[in-house]
């Protein structure tokens, strides 16, 4: 009875996760001219808990928290733990000059993922997990228009567009032998984006149709990455752990429809097509994506503070669609972050049992201008509020993990600046499952 009454509770709060999940997607209204870049806006797809700290991740383990960015660390759940969160962005866009701006709001979805603990050894520590998600990898959207005049013809004003992303889903595993750990992730990725090129005369004498070249492109491929991680004692109360996880590139396949054609407005609003120039249907190609590794070190007082810092890095410049090249270069990122927990186990005063969070970031972007790879940077807070469970006899434990986030992309001398502020809201929902009854 027992049992059935956490499961239910369990489906209740899947359920509207899902359901959430599903709803936010149709809500994101990201504007960003680098998005026409490689895949789309590359995605700091990390737990809120990591990202309250700069990003660290590489040698991160928590035990309600589910780390999919290394594998190693699921060998370290304690619990059965739902963990889903989401975020809110705010997003100004600056020309070179600052002579005008453009500003956008979205609401996205970070993760939804599941961890659970397989195993445990005799003094009742995790070591064999498993954890299982849904995450985004990229989002494209942009909407530019240009204006310039073809010699000896006439002025023309193009209106690019593009939209889409790509998600990933995955199931992975994790094991620890003293103090080694290692893991990996299998995963599908598929994703899909679509961008056009309108052209249109500006002429008062002569009528010109307008033109359209659009392009929808759909990839899809099973891939893996794995982690490692080592932990060892330094003196009695303090721990250091390295760790690493990687990804490796390659080809996936991918098909795409061309459209090229004309075309006049009509009374609705829409477009007539007038005449189909070139029509290519369910084109196959591949697309190379790059590999990648993340490298840190974290050193903790457990359960009072703790401070790491990890080196990221991506080959973007080997990136290709249907053989074509694009303006990337390798990403290369170096986050530094910790956290500090006055006293966990602190009964009067809720904020000294609260995790307080902070970090930053900086180095290069994988698109590239005229003037070389475009720079950021960002600083980062965060807070974890420990939940009250239900009654003292429990198994539940909540914790409502917050961050704060404030970035640049770009600088004074980039064609286009980019200035972010994200607040990012996670529910991790843990329990202990599967305890045999010693009384009815």
């Amino acid at each position: 009875m027992q049992f059935a009454t956490e499961m239910y509770r369990y489906n209740r709060w899947l359920a509207l996760a899902l359901t959430f999940f599903a709803f936010i997607p149709a809500m994101a209204q990201i504007n960003s001219p680098y998005s026409r870049y490689g895949i789309g806006d590359l995605y700091t797809s990390r737990n809120v808990v990591n990202k309250g700290m700069g990003g660290i991740s590489a040698a991160f383990a928590d035990p309600q928290a589910v780390n999919f960015q290394n594998a190693a660390s699921y060998a370290q759940l304690q619990t059965v733990t739902l963990d889903f969160g989401m975020e809110g962005e705010g997003r100004t866009i600056r020309n070179a000059d600052k002579s005008d701006s453009y500003r956008s709001g979205n609401l996205i979805y970070n993760y939804l993922a599941l961890g659970v603990p397989l195993k445990k050894n005799k003094k009742g520590f995790s070591t064999w997990g498993m954890a299982l998600g849904l995450r985004p990898i990229s989002r494209m959207n942009y909407k530019i228009q240009d204006y310039d005049r073809l010699p000896g013809i006439d002025s023309v004003g193009t209106l690019y567009e593009g939209s889409g992303g790509a998600n990933r889903a995955f199931l992975g595993t994790g094991f620890r032998f003293g103090g080694f750990s290692a893991g990996f992730n299998a995963g599908f990725t598929f994703g899909q984006f679509t961008v056009s090129s309108r052209r249109s005369f500006v002429n008062d004498t002569v009528y010109y149709f307008q033109s359209n070249y659009l392009t929808n492109t759909s990839y899809n491929s099973f891939s893996m990455d794995g982690g490692l991680s080592y932990q060892t004692f330094v003196g009695r109360r303090y721990q250091a752990r390295i760790g690493a996880s990687g990804f490796l590139g390659g080809s996936v396949n991918a098909y795409r429809d061309v459209v090229k054609h004309t075309y006049v407005l009509n009374a609705s609003g829409g477009t007539d097509t007038v005449d189909i120039v070139e029509r290519q249907t369910n084109q196959p190609g591949t697309m190379e994506l790059p590999w990648g590794y993340t490298a840190g070190i974290v050193f903790q007082n457990p359960d009072k503070w703790l401070i790491g810092i990890d080196y990221e890095t991506a080959n973007w410049s080997s990136y290709s669609s249907y053989g074509q090249k694009d303006q990337l270069g390798n990403l290369a990122i170096i986050r530094v972050g910790g956290q500090i927990i006055p006293n966990i186990t602190e009964a009067r005063n809720f904020f000294r049992r609260v995790s307080y969070r902070a970090g930053f970031y900086f180095g290069n972007d994988y698109v590239k201008t005229a003037d070389g790879q475009l720079p950021i940077w960002g600083v980062t807070l965060g807070m974890g509020f420990p939940i009250r469970r239900w009654n003292l006899y429990s198994n539940q434990f909540t914790n409502v993990n917050t961050s704060f986030e404030f970035a640049r992309r770009g600088n004074d001398k980039s064609p286009i600046s980019e200035q972010l502020f994200r607040i990012n809201v996670g529910l991790s929902l843990s329990d202990i499952w599967f305890i045999k009854r010693k009384y009815d």
